[in-house]
């Protein structure tokens, strides 16, 4: 009789996906800490990897994104924009096109994760960057950490989703005034506007994201993904629509054993225990 083992994550060179052995909780790394994290077309294109992983085979019950060294991510590669603006033969438009498909379909497949996803914010979270943090469920900062959308800074559109993330974060109103004005935010201000839901020292960022982490993990899976769709969904569809798809998850839950636990115990007085099934 065979033992199944659980699937390695993908060895990445822009990126690392750690698992630990012991709980469900997975962190992704971005790790090009000389350009703070930039996204050059290599990362890029390993996002799409890593969050084609992270969706459909990691055994994972929550997951931390955070950066190597001083920043989260300082946005797409200005450099790049550079080398491509300073050569006449090259095709700058059409290459920047194609980098917004591949990170866009990233993005996708971010939000197609069905477990929580916790920023660790530890440093500047500018352009794209801002936008992934923006993308994950819940973002804690580091006190040193900044937030800024930067992209008015080079005259370029905003793109990573920062249009459709950041108005249902601070409101419509609230974004363009963000995104017009550009300021330099810092962790508290991003507090005050509900950007992140705690800043903490720099040397206990990792540790609140896992503590976090491990209290969501422990919640029934059927809730946790449901809770995600019918509330990404929900500014989209209409009222009857909506009702209809609570309907059905709701009913669905009803055929889980963990809905057996969680009446169980709150019966017998005691913490229910999850456990995917």
């Amino acid at each position: 009789m065979s033992t199944a083992t659980a699937p390695a994550p993908p060895d990445l060179a822009t990126l690392s996906i750690e698992v630990d052995g012991d709980t469900p909780i997975g962190t992704l790394t971005l790790n090009r800490p000389d350009a703070l994290n930039a996204m050059s077309p290599e990362m890029i294109g390993e996002l799409v990897i890593a969050a084609g992983w992270l969706a459909d085979r990691a055994p994972l019950r929550a997951l931390i994104v955070t950066g190597t060294g001083r920043g989260f991510s300082a946005g797409g590669d200005v450099n790049w924009f550079k080398g491509g603006l300073d050569d006449d033969e090259h095709d700058l438009p059409s290459d920047v096109r194609h980098g917004a498909d591949v990170l866009h379909q990233a993005i996708v497949d971010f939000r197609r994760i069905p477990y929580p996803v916790i920023a660790a914010v530890n440093g500047v979270a500018a352009g794209a960057g801002f936008s992934l943090a923006l993308m994950c469920d819940l973002r804690i900062a580091s006190a040193e950490a900044s937030f800024v959308c930067a992209y008015g800074r080079i005259g370029a559109s905003p793109d990573g989703g920062m249009t459709y993330f950041l108005p249902r974060t601070v409101g419509p109103a609230k974004a363009i005034e963000l995104l017009l004005n550009d300021p330099l935010l810092s962790a508290e201000q991003a507090l005050e506007m509900g950007i992140v839901s705690k800043v903490v020292p720099p040397d206990e960022l990792l540790g609140e994201a896992r503590a976090k982490a491990e209290k969501l993990a422990a919640k029934a899976p059927h809730y946790v993904r449901m809770s995600k769709l019918l509330v990404s969904q929900s500014l989209d569809n209409t009222l009857a629509d909506h009702l209809q798809v609570e309907r059905h998850g709701i009913a669905d839950s009803m055929a889980t054993e963990d809905v057996r636990e969680g009446v169980t115990a709150f019966f017998e007085g005691r913490e229910a225990t999850f456990t995917g099934r």
